[in-house]
């Protein structure tokens, strides 16, 4: 069971009782109502990057300070504990897997973005490599890190394979020697071009700190507390080549792991298991990737169609809009699977290498929990079902807002109104998709 749990998250327990087509419906008429709305109605903007400074909260950054001290430490133990398991622990799955898979495929992938949108960039602190960066300077001026994002973008592609077309890829052994290649990138390149390279290559920190642009709360440079308007954070978003590739990659990825569970999916490839089966989910996962990147690029041409401005330019301008509907997607296809295997997470931690005697009886319980079993009732069902639905169509409409809000500061208000046309058809497409992959999975 936790096996099938940790490769695949999407799908609810509980029910809805409304059907796919009433929930499409509402979902397109609230983006269109929420487009109209904006174009009436807001006709200034609201999330500027002078709005996402915010207000510090004063006496806050020595807490934050101490509670960075503390962070660090808690994410060096749980990364090193991790790969020691991956290399050195049992290489089984079912109910006596170690703490490797749990790990990296739930409090990973999907707690902390999930966390990320509400506390804000709470992954620079745990972030081993950050940690270990202080050993090199922030910048090499002889060697200075590459101005784009690509690395990262390639980062994610392998995980997303390794979590979804690779035939072992929950296999601790397998994740172990995963870390290791990853943490010789990372380290080396910080040698190489130091501190810097962290925001060009890790995949998984550029990812989470888009996300945390979202957030109403975040750090000024003092290290102190700040308030600011949700989505604010987003006009600061650095926007290197690559960056919109990496939101897309992850849209794209989540919303494979939705469709590879739809009945549509295994009626065209049946059920091939173990190798016979990473050929056609990689073509799937590519393709996926594809149609997501094709749909916002075809409403980033018709954007600047009506702007004038270059079309490049336009997609890495409005790529941050999109930021809002990727926390959706992996609230919307990953709610149960938190709820429920973050519980496994502490039971492993108290056994991180997944020993257990002939008896059955853990031979490591640091916390006296490894013999906990996940309590699938702990949220209501029903509950999370409504979260994961609901969550799509709010993560839709913030992104129209946000864009909508940066088209008022960049162009005229009827261009605003004019150039958002096609990006709405988009976002639409994506809601749409998006709840019927949550239904189908």
């Amino acid at each position: 069971m936790m096996q099938f749990l940790l490769a695949h998250g999407v799908g609810s327990r509980g029910t809805l009782p409304l059907p796919f087509w009433q929930f499409a419906w509402a979902a397109i008429a609230a983006l269109v109502l929420s487009f109209a709305g904006l174009g009436a109605l807001w006709t200034e903007p609201k999330l500027t990057s002078t709005e996402a400074t915010g207000r510090a909260v004063s006496g806050t950054a020595g807490v934050l300070r101490v509670g960075e001290i503390v962070f660090r430490i808690i994410g060096m133990a749980i990364f090193l504990l991790t790969i020691g398991a991956g290399l050195f622990g049992t290489d089984v799955g079912g109910e006596k897997i170690n703490l490797a898979p749990v790990s990296i495929y739930v409090a990973l992938w999907v707690a902390i973005p999930v966390a990320s949108a509400i506390f804000g960039d709470v992954w620079k602190a745990l972030n081993p490599f950050e940690t270990i960066g202080l050993l090199f300077p922030e910048h090499n001026n002889a060697r200075p890190a590459p101005e784009h994002r690509w690395v990262g973008v390639a980062v994610l592609f392998g995980f997303l394979f390794l979590e979804l077309a690779h035939p072992s890829g929950d296999s601790p052994r397998i994740l172990g020697y995963g870390m290791v290649v990853y943490s010789i990138i990372m380290i080396g390149g910080m040698a190489a071009y130091g501190r810097r390279w962290l925001d060009r290559a890790d995949g998984f920190a550029i990812l989470f700190s888009l996300i945390a642009a979202i957030a109403s709360v975040t750090r000024n440079d003092e290290g102190a507390l700040v308030l600011r308007r949700p989505l604010s954070g987003l006009s600061m978003v650095n926007v290197l080549p690559g960056t919109a590739m990496v939101i897309l990659t992850v849209l794209g990825g989540t919303s494979f792991d939705g469709f590879s569970e739809s009945p549509i999916y295994t009626d065209i490839i049946g059920r091939p298991r173990g190798w016979a089966a990473t050929l056609p989910n990689t073509i799937g996962l590519v393709l996926m990737i594809a149609i997501a990147a094709i749909l916002y690029w075809i409403g980033a041409q018709a954007t600047s169609k009506v702007t004038g401005q270059d079309h490049a330019e336009t997609a890495d301008l409005f790529a941050p809009s999109l930021i809002p509907i990727v926390w959706a997607y992996a609230v919307a296809h990953y709610a149960q699977l938190l709820v429920d295997q973050m519980q496994s997470f502490w039971f492993r931690l108290s056994n991180p290498f997944g020993s257990f005697d002939a008896s059955g009886n853990p031979t490591t319980d640091w916390f006296g929990a490894a013999t906990g079993e996940v309590d699938l009732n702990l949220i209501n069902p029903d509950t999370v079902a409504w979260i994961q639905a609901v969550s799509i169509v709010v993560g839709h409409i913030l992104a129209v807002l946000y864009a909508h809000d940066l088209a008022v500061s960049k162009y005229s208000h009827r261009e605003a109104a004019r150039s958002q046309q096609t990006m709405l058809f988009v976002m639409v497409l994506y809601s749409v998709a998006g709840l019927w992959l949550l239904f189908a999975g």
